[in-house]
């Protein structure tokens, strides 16, 4: 269950990533700030949300479902960091709310970010593989392209025309082996979440079955070998929410179970482990979070947040290991490489690390590749793992030149490479997913219509 008076939204600040925000309608970038807090529930389908990803601005979408606003738009300092203590999405906007790219990151998952709240993102990691949880490619044969090496990146129109009704669109994740893309839509008029596929090369939307009882969702979302998972709310309870591709009529809504460890909550970064049939993610424990004092003297008290562990089967919540010294984690940013489980976190005091967590023993180890190479980069976004080349793809701000870049990162040698601009690209959502040498992400331009950006790399 939420807690409202941990709902903090952190604004990410690095020395090398130097983040900025900016109001949706602002063209150019403003001062950095310090980090804001926002303790209020969005109000999503006319509900407080649950958990999932930044506020947002109480349904800051009010479109038909293709001419979308940011639901980030009004300039609240909304970041893609989680403090840990995650606020719904709201079901509101057209096919996904979106984020500046100054801002990346969290966004409603509707809103299709979302994830400034626990990062969520959807962030399954790569492609490519057997055992990567990204692509569902798994075992098959896979559609998805190696590449050749070179960059580019389109933007593909949402066809809705099936589904006239569909908003916020979100969660997306590739199937290589039929060469579909999976997630879920808001269908506005019958208030009612579908899971949906979504043709990657005409941008079809195709509603398979409607999610009964879900009214907000988290933009939380894994994938592998025909199993999709996400992380939904219904009557005020938060739900591991699967579905079988081969099968999706029996999909199941488990609450998840913190039994074990009930000061836990909020549940980001999902990335699962087909072959060992587990769930990675972290959770935090937020009993002694939020502000004290007045003026000058407030001070603020973080959420711990720690590594845990999903049976996918009962949702049960395994406690693992505690990722110390740090106030939040980003949007868009877990991935696993079917060893390790990765997440981009903000430092106590500021900057920001890459955490690389042993899924055997769960150690940890820290690295400061988000904080090298390229100053001009902000608001690192999208991590997904390419199994064959071992790099984290991703997106970024660069302020510099004022444009969205494809970027890579390699943790071995700590350093960021930036690959392209991600053309037309004003406005991003943590919504993102990777299949062999395609990457695919949900933005928009200026008109703020949420597309699906495929880049091939």
């Amino acid at each position: 269950m939420i807690r409202p008076t941990a709902l903090l939204v952190f604004l990410m600040l690095s020395a090398s990533l130097a983040g900025c925000i900016e109001d949706p309608i602002v063209v150019e970038p403003v001062p950095e700030e310090d980090p804001a807090i926002d303790d209020t529930d969005e109000v999503i389908n006319g509900s407080n949300g649950g958990s999932g990803t930044d506020t947002g601005t109480g349904n800051g979408n009010t479109d038909d479902g293709s001419n979308g606003e940011p639901v980030n738009g009004t300039g609240n300092g909304n970041d893609n960091t989680d403090d840990g203590s995650d606020t719904d999405d709201g079901n509101s906007g057209n096919g996904g709310n979106v984020t500046d790219p100054e801002d990346n990151g969290g966004t409603a998952p509707e809103d299709n970010g979302g994830s400034g709240s626990g990062d969520n993102g959807g962030t399954e990691p790569g492609d490519n593989g057997d055992t990567d949880p990204g692509d569902g490619s798994g075992t098959g044969t896979t559609e998805c392209g190696t590449g050749d090496g070179t960059y580019s990146s389109t933007m593909i129109a949402f066809d809705i025309s099936a589904n006239p009704d569909f908003t916020n669109i979100g969660g997306i994740e590739i199937d290589c082996s039929t060469n579909l893309l999976y997630g879920y839509a808001w269908d506005s008029v019958t208030n009612v979440e579908h899971f949906i596929s979504i043709d990657p090369s005409n941008g079809l939307v195709t509603s398979i079955i409607e999610l009964a009882g879900i009214e907000t969702v988290a933009s939380v979302t894994t994938y592998s070998d025909g199993e999709y998972f996400a992380n939904m709310r219904g009557n005020n309870n938060d739900y591991l929410v699967h579905v079988t591709v081969s099968d999706p009529s029996q999909y199941t809504m488990t609450q998840f179970d913190f039994s074990a460890h009930p000061e836990l909550d909020n549940v980001g970064g999902m990335e699962y482990n087909h072959e060992d049939e587990i769930i990675y993610a972290y959770a935090s424990d937020d009993t002694n979070s939020g502000s004290q004092g007045q003026g000058q003297q407030n001070t603020i008290t973080y959420p711990d947040i720690y590594v845990v562990s999903i049976n996918p089967i009962d949702a049960v919540v395994t406690k693992h290991t505690q990722i110390e010294d740090i106030e939040g984690v980003g949007s868009g940013t877990s991935a696993y490489d079917g060893a390790h489980y990765y997440l981009d976190v903000r430092n106590s005091g500021g900057g920001y690390s890459m955490v690389k967590i042993n899924t055997l023993d769960y150690s940890m180890t820290t690295s400061t590749v988000l904080q090298s190479t390229n100053e001009d980069l902000s608001n690192a976004g999208g991590f997904e793992i390419n199994l064959v080349d071992g790099l984290i793809y991703g997106y970024a701000y660069d302020s510099q030149a004022g444009v969205e870049v494809f970027v890579s990162y390699d943790v071995a040698s700590q350093s960021v490479v930036q690959i392209g601009i991600i053309d037309g690209v004003q406005y991003v959502t943590s919504s993102s997913t990777n299949g062999g040498n395609d990457f695919y992400a949900i933005m928009s331009g200026s008109d703020r219509v949420n597309k699906l950006v495929h880049i091939t790399y």
